[in-house]
């Protein structure tokens, strides 16, 4: 549609869309993430020397969960903009905005989705066989999972490949991992070049170790007796946390939007 407005009632039927979408692969994912918890509490039961702890389910369902919030547009979206299967989603009644928006959020609810059927079947099991499924993995994974750092980081990876996926018709997948390659390649060359010559002006062991210490740092803590380095790591984390993030949900609203098929 040329059409570019939002309206909340046509952008409502779009979300209910993607909710009932797929039916088949749905029922197929509720039985397994479901399900696992069950094969876990029978591996317990049986006491074959295989015994699946709470920490064991807190570190799975958090895999579980940042796999799918990072990977979303690739799970869900993969043939958006495909030549022929793409043409569907094209011939949408809805405008740019409203397919864009609804993208957005139906990626960032996937991995709640995941917590819910996971961790409503974990913490009922736990509940019913605490000597056998003791513990719940639902406490401690939210935690984790909605820590600012952690968010921050997989909501950036989560906008990379969204953007990627369309940007690229073919081949999606290898050309987000060259893009990754090269883009590291090109970053680790910079830093490397940019420390040596920082370090020859002015040596990194004139300063104190605090001043290294980026983890009790805010994003905007940036002091004058800071060494260069310390400076630009700083710079470097304000654009990778909060710049980059922006420019690529522009970028990625742009494609959407001129896209040609």
């Amino acid at each position: 549609m040329t059409n570019n407005t939002f309206q909340l009632n046509r952008f409502s039927q779009l979300m209910g869309r993607s909710l009932k979408s797929n039916p088949k692969s749905a029922l197929l994912n509720i039985a397994i993430f479901a399900g696992l918890p069950l094969l876990f509490l029978i591996l317990n039961a049986i006491n074959i020397g295989i015994s699946i702890g709470v920490k064991d389910r807190e570190v799975l369902l958090n895999l579980f969960m940042r796999f799918v919030l990072i990977f979303s547009p690739f799970l869900l979206y993969y043939n958006y903009n495909h030549p022929k299967k793409g043409l569907t989603e094209v011939m949408l009644p809805a405008s740019a905005t409203e397919k864009y928006v609804a993208m957005q959020l139906t990626c960032l609810v996937a991995p709640l989705a995941m917590l819910l059927l996971f961790g409503a079947t974990d913490s009922l099991l736990a509940f019913i066989f605490p000597k056998v499924y003791g513990g719940y993995a639902v406490t401690s994974t939210v935690k984790d999972f909605f820590s600012l750092g952690t968010l921050t980081q997989d909501f950036v990876l989560m906008q990379i490949i969204l953007f990627c996926n369309l940007l690229f018709t073919r081949r999606k997948i290898l050309k987000t991992i060259g893009v990754f390659i090269l883009t590291l390649i090109a970053f680790l060359a910079i830093a490397g070049i940019g420390i040596t010559i920082w370090n020859s002006m002015t040596p990194i062991s004139n300063f104190e170790d605090n001043s290294f210490n980026f983890g009790s740092r805010s994003l905007f803590d940036i002091r004058a007796n800071d060494h260069p380095f310390v400076v630009t790591v700083q710079i470097l984390r304000i654009f990778l946390q909060i710049v980059l993030p922006i420019l690529l949900m522009i970028g990625s609203y742009w494609v959407l939007k001129n896209k040609k098929y």
